[in-house]
């Protein structure tokens, strides 16, 4: 089935054929019935009204022909522009309970499953700046509820996979290319703790290879493996929202409080950690509740034990776009404008430039000398204004990262 077609099977036997009569009616053309599918899935998503309540068929009829057709969608999307080019109103929304499904785990062998990948940055063209981390999928999907999580359209739901024979799978990679490994790709790096022994795998792997980094990233608050020493070279690290867009959009998560507590055990753990600030959402408020992000970690952490801070705003592919669309879970993640870039669909230019200099601004100088900063999967041009410095090249990107992250394992480890 297209994309079409699937989405307009995704509502209602009632709203399609409402909907169908309109196209009929006014004698849309495809492009124009897939503009207001796709409105009508987004309200729908927004908990805002359907368009049938707002369009203005008096001011419709008056005209003739062809214009007609082209009103209903200026009206459509004069509609989705008030919503998409200021910041979200969070405080209007109100999702209904998502409750957790009791996990259903596989454990399977990586005989002919590739678990190595690249950074998803675009491969050519150099349109973001990529630090060209190499991925370990050592489980495949979560259970949280992130609405706006690309997991979620890759994989069956409710089913996790974890390698069961990691640590055997780990003798045999060609380690010529890879200094720096990371978990958090395909599914939430500590959600299943070292049950799988997967944390005791990595352990292993990174004592026989000091200068590759296995970085760890979670959303959650399980802390249990924190009762045995890892090697410095694994570097534990949470992805950081505010309360409104922990609430409203990842459901399921710990909240702020609980990861930063979780850091802070895994510091006292005796390893460096990491955040990242990602996905920044513009919302009513965001400059404060950001700042209380920043406030959060300066007063529980000192620069020289945070290895790396990065920044990142809400992007999607198509696929990400499809699925949201058609599964309707409220949320509100798609009221940004959905500029393309770099193949995939984002802010626009001007609110990533706003975003990442205010937040950076909310840094104090010593965590802006000690701390590596960087963008994640977003345009070069936005490093020097937001960030004052760039690179020339995703190599020099890559090489200061990692002359940066493993002195920083070298120092920790001396102290």
């Amino acid at each position: 089935m297209d994309a079409f077609n699937e989405l307009l099977e995704s509502f209602s036997s009632s709203k399609r054929e409402k909907l169908q009569e309109l196209f009929d009616n006014y004698k849309l053309t495809k492009a124009q019935m897939l503009i207001l599918l796709k409105a009508s899935a987004d309200l729908e998503l927004f908990l805002e009204d359907d368009i049938f309540k707002f369009l203005d068929f008096e001011k419709i009829d008056k005209l003739q022909g062809k214009r007609r057709a082209q009103e209903i969608v200026k009206q459509v999307e004069d509609k989705l522009n008030l919503l998409k080019y200021t910041p979200t109103d969070y405080s209007t929304f109100y999702p209904p309970v998502i409750r957790r499904k009791k996990d259903n785990i596989e454990v399977i062998s990586n005989d002919g499953l590739k678990l190595f990948g690249k950074c998803p940055c675009p491969v050519d063209g150099e349109k973001t700046r990529c630090c060209k981390l190499t991925t370990l999928d050592a489980a495949m999907q979560c259970s949280f509820g992130c609405a706006y999580c690309s997991v979620q359209s890759f994989y069956s739901q409710n089913k996790i996979k974890v390698v069961g024979n990691l640590e055997k799978s780990l003798e045999n990679i060609d380690l010529s290319t890879i200094w720096h490994i990371g978990t958090g790709q395909a599914s939430d790096s500590l959600l299943l703790g070292d049950s799988y022994n997967t944390l005791t795998s990595l352990s292993n792997f990174a004592k026989k290879h000091e200068n590759i980094v296995i970085e760890l990233k979670s959303k959650s608050s399980r802390h249990d493996f924190f009762d045995k020493p890892y090697p410095p070279n694994m570097v534990f690290t949470w992805s950081l929202n505010t309360p409104t867009i922990i609430e409203k959009e990842e459901h399921l998560t710990a909240s702020l409080d609980e990861r930063i507590n979780c850091a802070r055990l895994a510091r006292d753990n005796k390893n460096l950690v990491g955040f990242h600030i990602h996905p920044m959402v513009y919302f009513k408020g965001w400059e404060k509740e950001y700042k209380e992000v920043v406030e959060k970690i300066e007063e529980n952490f000192s620069p020289n034990e945070v290895m790396m801070i990065s920044f990142g705003t809400l992007t999607f592919t198509k696929a990400v776009l499809q699925h949201l669309r058609t599964h309707r879970t409220p949320s509100r993640v798609l009221e940004i404008p959905l500029v393309e870039a770099a193949g995939k669909y984002s802010y626009n230019y001007e609110i990533k430039e706003e975003m990442f200099k205010t937040i950076y601004s909310y840094f104090s100088k010593e965590f802006k000398q000690n701390v590596f900063f960087y963008l994640c999967m977003e345009d070069p041009k936005l490093w020097m204004p937001c960030l004052n410095r760039e690179y020339n090249c995703d190599k020099d990107f890559e090489t200061d990262m990692r002359n940066h992250y493993l002195g920083k394992i070298k120092a920790f480890k001396g102290n």
